[in-house]
């Protein structure tokens, strides 16, 4: 009697298989230096304006931006006598929607929304790199004691979207 020939699995083919296919197919995805903002290397982000009524938001968003900008590296923080370029921004609105309801019409979580118009532009002619107006980024909070304490969290997840974008938007090269 014969033994049977041990059989193969068919993830042993398929696997290797899709690797490849992956590979060939797969998106090439780089953040080079100055790949959107050709030769500048040194910006300045002065504070934002606030034109709502939120008190002290101006400072945290401008400190989270440059906080993610020291981090990345591409560019360096400077005076603006030294800058090439600056990140300009003003803070339009903070909305808040709920979006879930207990029985009733009594709101359980709210989603805040934080909207800034912000352009990246070369300090000496002017010229626009890029510009958003009305850029939107959000957290969202449950209604537990209604009080600050319930927003605060909300309000700072959103300012971190906020800088997160603004940094992305400015060395993307799309």
């Amino acid at each position: 009697m014969m033994n049977p020939k041990p059989r193969l699995s068919p993830a042993v083919f398929l696997i290797p298989l899709l690797s490849a296919c992956m590979a060939v197919t797969s998106c090439y995805y780089s953040t080079s230096q100055g790949s959107r903002a050709g030769d500048i290397r040194n910006i300045v982000i002065p504070l934002f304006d606030n034109t709502t009524v939120e008190t002290g938001i101006q400072e945290t968003l401008t400190d989270e931006v440059i906080e993610r900008f020291l981090t990345n590296g591409e560019f360096r923080i400077v005076d603006v006598r030294q800058a090439d370029a600056a990140i300009i921004g003003v803070i339009t609105a903070l909305q808040e929607e709920s979006v879930a309801f207990s029985a009733g019409t009594v709101a359980r979580e709210v989603r805040l929304w934080i909207v800034v118009d912000v352009r990246f532009e070369t300090v000496d002619k002017k010229e626009v790199i890029w510009e958003e107006r009305q850029l939107r980024t959000f957290g969202d909070y449950a209604i537990d004691t209604g009080t600050d304490s319930d927003r605060e969290p909300a309000l700072d997840t959103a300012i971190e979207k906020m800088a997160d974008e603004i940094l992305n938007q400015s060395i993307s090269g799309w």
